[in-house]
């Protein structure tokens, strides 16, 4: 977990006669660094200038990051404040975290972060990421050290004709090294005022599967009510295709199919 100081400053501006003042100050603030394919949680830790803990119950804090380019905000989400106010050792801490959800929108690079007290008014207050006034810190957002979020197969056309029902679509790679022995798959399927009958098929054939190589694996029954049909199912195939057929009198569509593996 990383842990992130934060400081609770009054900017005012000290006149000194002699001496130096600034013994305590924090010389930078550390990069943070979060990736996509995973959850990254962040604490902060909330300090005065003699880098002291503070009393943070009670409080309110927001955590923003900002493209560095546009300075718009691209991600806004509350601190939990972790501080419980019975030890000094427990004081001053805040976390949050960082989905790989809430990244799926955001480009690999470097944004800049802030931190500020929400009052209960809706007014905000600026925390510092130094003691020198600085207000944002600096995020990287990397990705290549863990898995990434991959979009759904989207199936839309059912064009071949000889499949077990009226409509079928081609073969779609199902991942057989990925999913090993364990191997959950989920479709969705989005149909306008169709009833009938969608079929799932499979093969172990690598390339070029024909019309033999395919085996049943489930089936899954919709009426004019089932806009949008989910269904799950197991197993370790190398591809896998759709078949749809109409019920007597209906003239409903299957518009398209979300397949995941």
């Amino acid at each position: 977990m990383q842990t992130v100081s934060r400081y609770l400053l009054q900017n005012t501006v000290i006149v000194y006669q002699s001496g130096f003042h600034g013994r305590n100050s924090k010389v930078y603030d550390r990069r943070l660094k979060i990736y996509r394919g995973v959850i990254n949680p962040i604490t902060f830790t909330f300090k005065n200038e003699d880098q002291k803990k503070q009393n943070i119950v009670g409080k309110t804090y927001q955590f923003n990051v900002i493209d560095s380019e546009s300075k718009k905000a691209v991600l806004t989400r509350n601190l939990s404040i972790l501080d419980d106010g019975s030890t000094i050792s427990s004081r001053g801490n805040a976390s949050v975290e960082i989905t790989d959800g809430d990244l799926l929108a955001l480009e690999n690079k470097f944004y800049e972060y802030s931190v500020v007290e929400i009052k209960t008014d809706g007014s905000t207050i600026v925390t510092y990421a130094d003691t020198s006034y600085v207000s944002s810190g600096t995020l990287e957002l990397l990705d290549g050290a863990f898995p990434q979020f991959l979009a759904s197969a989207e199936i839309t056309s059912f064009t071949h004709t000889t499949g077990p029902l009226a409509k079928t679509s081609g073969a779609i790679t199902a991942y057989p090294g990925k999913n090993n022995n364990n191997a959950l798959h989920t479709l969705a399927v989005y149909s306008t005022n169709f009833a009938g009958r969608v079929k799932v098929q499979g093969t172990m054939v690598t390339t070029s599967p024909v019309d033999s190589d395919y085996f049943d694996i489930t089936n899954i029954d919709l009426t004019t009510s089932d806009k949008i049909k989910y269904a799950n199912f197991n197993g370790v195939y190398q591809n896998v295709r759709f078949s749809y057929g109409n019920s007597v009198g209906n003239t409903g569509t299957v518009d398209k199919i979300l397949f995941r593996q």
